[in-house]
């Protein structure tokens, strides 16, 4: 055969009706004549040509129609529940078949059932179908047959299920990782610490410390008594990189001082680094300087070596 013929005879065979269709076409024409049994026959032909659901379904609604005009109801609704699990989306013509007809036809889609079963990983995502509701994955149970829209997850999923009646469509689901919407004052966590100071410049000078620390994901406050010679008090407010290098987090924060005896106000700087030792406890280590008024019994600057240790509870 030449090209030119083979190419013709392809899309002969591409564009001409499959028997189903033949066979569809004349029941239709059957049943708009009122020859109910020939529409019958043509079902059945029809249907012993084709796997295609779709087809099933319309030849299965003709079917119904058929039976309907004989007023053998049975049958209908039986034709009718046939084409649903075929093609549970499938739908009467209103402009063809009679209302009663149509309203018995839908009215027996909302009674018809089929079963969802959904796997998210991770578990425990929001489930809503169409808008609504559902459960929380994974879940399982029995929802309106059709075409449903299912939302996983807080916007972060959404697919259409087909559902057939007295069928389980399974329906599996990977979420992305969500994206990171922290605060940096979010997932604040309370800790208490003790610290030991050592004077760098002047080289003179031990004390120790303690307080509590407030942080969040990116900043961080801090009160703190001093004890020894000298009693008195800092308050801190600084930003800190989590995990910035492996598992040290590195920090930076403005201090404000206040000593007794006699009174003094100042400010300072501080930086450092912490290593977590485990959950609850982490080690830490800083530079700082500070900055007082000129004192007969206190110098007005001083860099300090500090070193402690912190217990966050909820770590």
């Amino acid at each position: 055969m030449s090209v030119p013929l083979l190419v013709m005879s392809l899309l002969l065979a591409a564009g001409s009706p499959t028997g189903a269709h033949r066979e569809l076409d004349a029941a239709l024409e059957a049943l708009s004549e009122g020859d109910f049994e020939s529409a019958l026959s043509r079902v059945d032909a029809g249907l012993k040509t084709t796997r295609d659901e779709t087809e099933i379904a319309r030849l299965h609604l003709v079917r119904g129609e058929a039976y309907a005009a004989l007023r053998r109801y049975s049958q209908m609704e039986a034709s009718f529940a046939r084409a649903l699990e075929s093609d549970p989306d499938v739908r009467l013509d209103p402009e063809r078949v009679q209302p009663t007809v149509v309203t018995l036809f839908e009215s027996l889609r909302e009674r018809l059932r089929g079963e969802l079963a959904v796997e998210v990983d991770p578990s425990g995502a929001r489930l809503l179908l169409d808008g609504q509701p559902l459960g929380q994955a994974p879940w399982r149970g029995p929802v309106p047959i059709g075409t449903h829209t299912l939302d996983v997850g807080e916007g972060r999923t959404s697919l259409q299920v087909k559902v057939r009646a007295g069928r389980t469509e399974q329906v599996r689901v990977v979420l992305p990782p969500a994206a990171s919407r922290d605060a940096p004052w979010s997932g604040l966590s309370f800790s208490a610490q003790v610290r030991a100071t050592l004077g760098v410049s002047p080289l003179s000078g031990v004390g120790l410390e303690a307080g509590a620390r407030l942080a969040g994901t990116y900043v961080y406050g801090e009160l703190n008594a001093t004890v020894g010679s000298r009693f008195g008090a800092s308050a801190r407010l600084g930003a800190q990189a989590p995990r910035l290098v492996g598992p040290l987090t590195f920090f930076l924060s403005l201090d404000a001082y206040a000593l007794g005896g006699p009174l003094l106000f100042g400010g300072g700087l501080s930086a450092g680094a912490s290593l977590p030792l485990s959950g609850k406890f982490d080690l830490f280590v800083e530079l700082s300087g500070r900055l007082l008024p000129a004192n007969a019994s206190y110098g007005t600057t001083h860099l300090l070596g500090v070193t402690g240790l912190r217990f966050t509870p909820g770590g």
